[in-house]
């Protein structure tokens, strides 16, 4: 059976990416920022996962702290490179689409210009999820499926497994500053949604999985009751009622 595996970009769950350990095929989701590439293979190995056993790379949005070593990594490891076309500009031209990027509080909008010219190695997607298509990850070892979770970014991507956990990455976040240093069990915001009225659906869709676990890119693991929580606290109520500025380009 498959299991996930966090890998620690920053320490405290400040920036995660996760390793799908299979009992043949292995998944990395998402490679952190620029240059994180040593670290990754660092806690692989700890995991007595070579380079050359990862087989796909699932990027989950356009953010440079999600895509930021995938290409490097796409040519250490050898693997396809698995993303939604939403985000395809991100990608392409290694800049995060700051278009995406609306301030959840406005001490984030510093944060933001700091971020918006960091750059990474570019890439292309081997293989191009498109509109709300899902994704079977069995030919890759794993009983799970990609599916389509706008909100965050327009092709932000979760992954459900069979065994109740999924990775919902920044769908939502917990702990202080931008992870779990403490208070992992405290929901929040991450620092940026682009769309709450896609991000609500999106959660539904999500908990129609019946999942137990959730991984978060910032902060957690968290329960169906913590994801609940957020739902109800952030999403549950008309859109002009949630404390996001969702104009804020």
């Amino acid at each position: 059976m498959s299991k996930i595996i966090p890998i620690s970009i920053w320490p405290g769950g400040l920036i995660n990416c996760f390793l799908i350990k299979g009992a043949q095929k292995h998944i990395l989701v998402d490679t952190g920022i620029p240059n994180s590439e040593g670290r990754i293979l660092r806690q692989l190995k700890q995991h007595n996962i070579n380079a050359g056993d990862i087989d796909l790379i699932v990027v989950t949005h356009g953010h440079i702290d999600h895509f930021g070593s995938a290409a490097k990594l796409k040519d250490i490891f050898g693997a396809s490179i698995l993303a939604h076309k939403a985000d395809e500009r991100a990608y392409q031209s290694g800049l995060a689409d700051v278009s995406t990027m609306k301030v959840n509080k406005p001490q984030w909008k510093l944060f933001r210009a700091l971020v918006k010219d960091q750059r990474a190695k570019r890439f292309n997607q081997d293989i191009l999820i498109e509109g709300e298509a899902d994704y079977d990850l069995a030919p890759w070892g794993t009983n799970g499926k990609v599916i389509h979770t706008p909100g965050h970014t327009p092709g932000s991507l979760s992954v459900i497994l069979e065994n109740g956990e999924a990775i919902i990455m920044d769908m939502m976040a917990s702990g202080i500053l931008l992870g779990g240093v403490m208070f992992r069990s405290r929901i929040k915001h991450p620092p940026f949604h682009d769309d709450l009225i896609e991000l609500k659906s999106s959660f539904e869709k999500v908990l129609a999985a019946k999942g137990e676990l959730y991984y978060l890119g910032h902060g957690g693991p968290v329960s169906t009751k913590q994801v609940m929580d957020y739902y109800n606290k952030y999403l549950g109520t008309s859109p002009d009622k949630i404390s996001i500025n969702v104009k804020n380009k």
